[in-house]
């Protein structure tokens, strides 16, 4: 199987090559990994200890964040490395003044893998949640590194609980140090497959949202356009998920609610045709001035990036958009950790925090626009059923373990 791996990653490789002649993320991807062994060089300091953490994106940075500043704190005498895969995590923290150096990930072929296990070599290689690529697990198993794996969740359809997927599930036993998941399913589907170093600790995503609400202070340009009203936000939103919007406040006078949106493309075209859409009196926020009364608009479209959860902070209820898309739904712990009701759409089986805040009736999935018009119906115009929601929502963070000191206590042991 190795062998047969080896040319798979060629292939790879290949295939990302020629899909960056058309597709710009991939060609960012692409060039940021220009002469990174130079590059790489050039930043670590070959005297220094050093701790990795790789994330695969900007998602799974986030819900790594914790364990990141933690280390800081715990090992201060450790250089920090930060890694990514995806350009969305890369470029928006390639600056990131925590970490030492910033760097994307190496494709994963044995010349690299090697190259970046001899060029780095940390005490620790902490992965947050997957992105087990074979050779650089190897190469960083004969260098000694210790790998950690974090936040981590198993279903049972997955290849690695499989007869087809044991030479996987094998590589993970051998390569890995320990597991860190998120709940007992998870422990117990690894140890099926004879995989023992495992801990439940949770998931970081909480200590993560409950930081950011601590420090989060309102933006004073959405508290104006609040006013006294109530506030509805939709937050990295999808054309399907506009389309259920704008038939609900086309149709649905909003006289006590207020309505923000913040798209997760903001491309002008798809921006434009949402405010066309509606017929509500909307401004988007790259129109706002300092003499621009915002209390007679009924809409904004939000044209930027980088400040949805100080917008959450003001909004009594939240809908989060991707539920629609293959990919899923995006992060709902964002708006929950305000205590307020969040609706989404169907797609959310792969995200356990979705499946527990929907048994405490904190989310809402609907499939349709009529369940979607039925429950926002119910919840914008009961307000003791959103005092429910926001007891049981304070009841589940404040009872929430911290992942990030379990993980510390493991460290600091070892």
């Amino acid at each position: 199987m190795s062998f047969l791996y080896q040319i798979f990653i060629q292939l790879y490789v290949f295939g990302f090559r020629v899909f960056a002649l058309f597709n710009s993320k991939a060609r960012k991807g692409l060039d940021g990994r220009k002469n990174w062994e130079d590059n790489l060089k050039k930043a670590i300091d070959p005297a220094s200890d050093w701790i990795w953490m790789h994330c695969s994106s900007l998602g799974e940075f986030e819900q790594g964040r914790p364990v990141f500043e933690a280390l800081k704190k715990q090992f201060p005498n450790h250089k920090l490395a930060l890694s990514f895969f995806s350009p969305s995590g890369y470029e928006i923290r390639k600056n990131y003044d925590l970490a030492d150096v910033v760097f994307y990930l190496p494709f994963d072929t044995p010349k690299n893998a090697k190259k970046l296990a001899q060029i780095l070599q940390p005490k620790y290689w902490i992965l947050v949640k997957y992105d087990y690529w074979y050779n650089h697990l190897r190469e960083q198993h004969k260098m000694g590194t210790k790998t950690i794996v974090i936040s981590s969740t198993f279903r049972e359809n997955q290849v690695y609980f499989k007869p087809h997927g044991a030479w996987m599930s094998e590589n993970l036993k051998k390569y890995i140090t320990h597991f860190f998941v998120q709940d007992e399913t998870s422990e117990k589907l690894l140890k099926s497959i004879g995989i023992t170093q495992v801990s439940v600790a949770g998931d970081t995503r909480y200590d993560r949202v409950k930081s950011i609400a601590a420090e989060t202070n309102k933006l004073d340009w959405v508290e104006q356009f609040k006013s006294d009203k109530k506030l509805i936000v939709i937050g990295s939103s999808w054309g399907d998920d506009e389309q259920l919007w704008v038939e609900y406040l086309n149709k649905h006078q909003q006289e006590d609610w207020k309505v923000i949106f913040v798209p997760h493309e903001i491309k002008t075209p798809n921006i434009l045709k949402l405010k066309n859409d509606l017929n509500a009196t909307s401004i988007l926020y790259s129109e706002i001035t300092p003499n621009i009364d915002l209390t007679d608009k009924d809409v904004i479209i939000v044209d930027a990036i980088g400040f949805l959860s100080k917008i959450y902070a003001s909004a009594d209820l939240a809908y989060v958009g991707g539920g629609f898309n293959k990919s899923g739904v995006h992060n709902t712990l964002e708006p929950a950790v305000f205590k307020i009701p969040v609706v989404i759409g169907p797609n959310y089986q792969k995200f356990n925090e979705v499946k527990v805040m929907k048994s405490k009736a904190i989310v809402y999935p609907i499939k349709n626009y009529a369940e979607f018009e039925k429950v926002l119906l119910d919840l914008t115009q009961h307000q003791e059923k959103r005092l429910e929601i926001a007891k049981a929502a304070q009841d589940l963070f404040e009872n929430q373990q911290s992942a990030t000191d379990a993980i510390l206590a493991y460290l600091a042991k070892d």
